[in-house]
């Protein structure tokens, strides 16, 4: 079969021809019908620091997908062939001490679809049964696929209440925008998205963003925020991992707010805690992945209600035998989410 292969270290990669997989007990063998780029994707591709240390070439790269499911091995017994799934990627050993007390995002074994695995940017793969969510019906494919980074948004967005609250969301990537769209349906007062791409903060407001913040050129970051939210904010999503963004966050907030913390910047981020976070009492949250899988029911009920409609951000659909015009795109950042699709008639 065909697969986009990371063949080699450096940067690139290739459309190649793989051996076919086949499922072993607790496996399920998938068929491609859509699948997410992400910036984990680009890191691979350009092959950064983090990659290198990380990624043992060969690896198929890829990770979130829609899929068929088109074979099921021993002991499988909640999915059916033909059916249509979205992919948990964190695959988790469910024997660390994380694990054993039901806290599988932070499994201490954690092993990722496309990182560490063969992924799914493939005609087929392979992935456990126990990964594999029956997606709400009616859902298109790329919608399916993108239930695994929204998922990032809800977990970060459930650490606490947003009804009522003025929201600000930092980093205005795909899942910066769909955590716009997660305040918005859970009765945010105000929900304020910050970025310096003047597409993404388009494509926030329809989202449901009340007011947009254009950090190019703003010399006093938290004044500009504390304008945007008419005061000071009770809620931070950050997704951008930028120092100066959490910092002004965090000066823009009010005594006794919260934040979650997803974004990954390249670096350490300095902060007085002591007058910024404890005299003010602002609880910080860790978020990594997405809870298995309370999360991924909250983020199909969001989709399947309506109650949150991402095709906004969902803004481009490539060819996957395309795909270093999909990678080109996606590094870009004037776009949402590139989705890669088979090319018609060419992939059973």
């Amino acid at each position: 079969m065909r697969a986009v292969l990371k063949r080699r270290p450096g940067p690139g990669a290739e459309l190649s021809e793989v051996p076919d997989p086949r499922p072993g007990a607790g496996e399920a063998l998938l068929k491609l019908v859509a699948a997410g780029i992400c910036g984990t994707d680009l890191h691979i591709f350009d092959w950064n620091p983090w990659a290198s240390a990380r990624v043992l070439p060969p690896r198929v790269m890829g990770h979130e997908m829609a899929g068929l499911v088109m074979a099921i091995g021993e002991g499988v017994d909640h999915l059916a062939v033909g059916e249509m799934v979205g992919v948990e990627t964190h695959v988790i050993c469910g024997s660390c001490p994380q694990c054993l007390r039901g806290d599988f995002q932070v499994c201490q074994n954690t092993r990722i679809l496309g990182v560490d695995l063969d992924g799914a940017f493939a005609e087929q793969v392979v992935v456990p049964a126990r990964n594999c969510r029956p997606a709400p019906s009616g859902l298109d494919p790329s919608v399916i696929a993108f239930q695994e980074p929204m998922g990032n948004a809800v977990h970060a967005a459930s650490q606490g209440s947003l009804g009522d609250r003025v929201v600000v969301v930092t980093g205005c990537g795909p899942i910066g925008l769909a955590a716009v769209g997660i305040a918005r349906a859970e009765g945010a007062r105000r929900v304020v998205a910050v970025d310096r791409v003047g597409a993404r903060l388009k494509i926030a407001e329809e989202m449901g963003a009340d007011q947009v913040v254009d950090t190019t050129g703003v010399v006093d970051l938290a004044a500009k925020l504390r304008s945007a939210c008419q005061g000071t904010a009770d809620v931070v999503l950050e997704m951008s991992g930028h120092p100066a963004l959490i910092q002004a966050s965090l000066e823009a907030m009010t005594p006794g707010g919260w934040v979650s913390l997803l974004g990954l910047g390249d670096g350490p981020t300095p902060l007085d805690l002591s007058t910024l976070v404890v005299m003010r009492g602002i609880t910080l949250f860790g978020v990594t992945g997405r809870r298995q899988f309370e999360t991924w029911e909250s983020t199909s009920a969001y989709l399947s209600s309506g109650r949150v409609d991402v095709r906004p951000i969902l803004t481009d659909r490539v060819s996957i035998t395309d795909f270093e015009r999909a990678v080109e795109l996606a590094r870009a950042g004037a776009v949402g989410k590139v989705v890669l699709y088979p090319p018609e008639g060419e992939w059973a």
